[in-house]
């Protein structure tokens, strides 16, 4: 969705890139996966492995980014800030990819999370880095990206309401 400037028509004040019922797991081989966690991928992962599973992540944005930006130009809100929203069920950390299929069962209504929302900034740093592959932003420096990182928790209530929205604004 791209929202134009309330005071200045065909100014852009925001472009939001919606990833519907993201994928959670990244595929390590034919038969073994991992979640899609940041903690998890820099810390004692192969260097190989992190970076095929970095090119999935890349190749799994790239068609989203596309269709929300066609050919539409950033630079009117140079410099960005680049905000992720995870919208996803209290439980998310409890879901399990187990032969393949995804596991997930309701929480009960007194359950409390245990897992940690920045563990998804995996997400932004690839969002940005395709970003830049793609063309649409010259580099993903401080000179471009001033604010990135800021990853939010929207709870939904089951999960095929999953999705990840990146917002990107100009920073001020």
């Amino acid at each position: 969705m791209i929202e134009e400037s309330e005071h200045d028509p065909g100014v852009l004040s925001e472009i939001r890139v919606t990833i519907p019922q993201f994928m959670t797991h990244a595929s390590m081989s034919k038969t073994k996966f991992i979640k899609i966690n940041g903690q998890r991928l820099y810390s004692g992962l192969n260097p190989h492995v992190r970076s095929a599973i970095v090119n999935q992540m890349h190749d799994y944005l790239t068609p989203y980014i596309q269709e929300a930006f066609g050919d539409l130009s950033l630079d009117d809100l140079l410099p960005l800030r680049i905000r992720l929203e995870v919208h996803v069920p209290i439980n998310y950390g409890d879901v399990r990819m187990i032969k393949g299929t995804l596991k997930w069962i309701v929480p009960k209504k007194d359950y409390e999370a245990s897992w940690d929302v920045d563990n998804l900034w995996i997400w932004g740093k690839t969002f940005n880095d395709t970003l830049t592959q793609l063309g649409y932003l010259k580099d993903d420096s401080a000179t471009f990206v001033k604010a990135s990182g800021e990853v939010k928790h929207v709870c939904v209530d089951t999960f095929d309401e999953r999705k990840l929205v990146f917002i990107i604004t100009k920073c001020n």
